[in-house]
């Protein structure tokens, strides 16, 4: 979707409730809070209805990222659209600019719209790519007085691969789907690379190979699944055996962040990912996903409340997806 088609289809708050009702009701309203659809009368002014089951008002915006909202719905889809469009993403101050909104607002709503993209991929198969990388941040120079001949804070930087002081994130990617699935793990252990690949891979099917390379917490994946390794300490491709599809993800990514947020904090580093995920899943699309988008924003309920995740980012993020039959 572009800007052109954004502004034809929903110019007004009318439109934008209406599509919204449309995307979680179908054209019957359901109440909320009893979940029932009969008795349902519309107020003569505004866009509420009144549940005469339980005697209770109620919008198309409660229990969603929308809740509570003062800004125009059409502000909350040019948001959504600049950043879906942006593969590398987009900084708050940009939104500020280009939606005319104040980047505390833009930051908040993106936030929010982040929460909306938390969409992992529920299943991959095929041949399989499993790597790590580290973000978030330069290490700072020790509070000591820096010669004049010594490189500046500017300069310094962290410790690059494993052994850094930057925070863990794994990744899962399919060549068959050519679908990503992210985490943070802190402690890349063999135990938690094994329960990520349990969440997001089904063992048994006998259909996945995973290529990692020669990390000693893989090893442990000899024993449920067909495992290749390449050493990258002597190559980085062998075949069919590399792992240079995650390792594209991971340059979208960093690039991206370096590019447009400069640093992010640990605290926010999951819905970041969530954001890079979901666009590299849905990059094939005509829309970029972005009724999936709004799909979402009306069935999740709110992960962010006063400026803050509502609850453990991980939890928030990452929740448990029920399995394919």
């Amino acid at each position: 979707m572009n800007i052109s088609e954004l502004n034809t289809r929903f110019n007004t708050q009318e439109k934008c409730i209406a599509y919204l009702e449309w995307i979680r009701w179908d054209g019957i309203p359901v109440c909320p809070y009893c979940e029932h659809s009969d008795h349902i009368v519309k107020r003569r002014e505004g866009y509420r209805y009144l549940c005469n089951n339980c005697n209770r008002s109620f919008s198309v915006f409660i229990d969603t990222v929308f809740e509570d909202t003062n800004l125009p719905l059409r502000y909350w889809f040019q948001i959504i659209m600049l950043m879906i469009n942006s593969k590398t993403g987009i900084s708050s101050c940009e939104l500020h600019r280009q939606v005319g909104v104040t980047q505390k607002t833009a930051w908040f709503n993106a936030m929010k719209v982040r929460c909306a993209m938390l969409d992992q991929a529920e299943f991959l198969e095929g041949i399989l790519e499993m790597d790590e990388a580290y973000l978030t941040g330069k290490q700072r120079h020790p509070r000591t007085k820096i010669p004049d001949n010594e490189p500046r804070l500017s300069r310094v930087q962290s410790k690059r691969g494993r052994g850094t002081q930057k925070v863990p994130v794994v990744g899962i990617v399919s060549r068959d789907s050519g679908e990503v699935a992210t985490k943070v793990i802190e402690k890349l252990t063999s135990r938690n690379l094994l329960a990520m690949f349990r969440q997001y891979v089904k063992e048994d099917s006998g259909r996945s190979i995973l290529i990692t390379d020669e990390f000693a917490s893989y090893k442990k994946f000899d024993e449920i699944v067909e495992h290749l390794t390449i050493e990258h300490q002597k190559e980085f491709s062998r075949g069919i055996i590399n792992t240079n599809m995650i390792e594209g993800f991971w340059s979208l990514l960093k690039n991206g962040i370096r590019g447009n947020f400069r640093v992010i904090s640990k605290k926010y580093l999951p819905f970041y990912l969530a954001e890079y995920s979901y666009k590299y899943n849905k990059r094939k699309q005509s829309d970029y996903g972005f009724d999936e988008v709004i799909d979402n924003a009306v069935e999740d309920e709110k992960c962010m409340v006063n400026y803050k995740p509502a609850g453990d980012v991980k939890k928030i993020c990452y929740p448990k997806k029920k399995r394919k039959e």
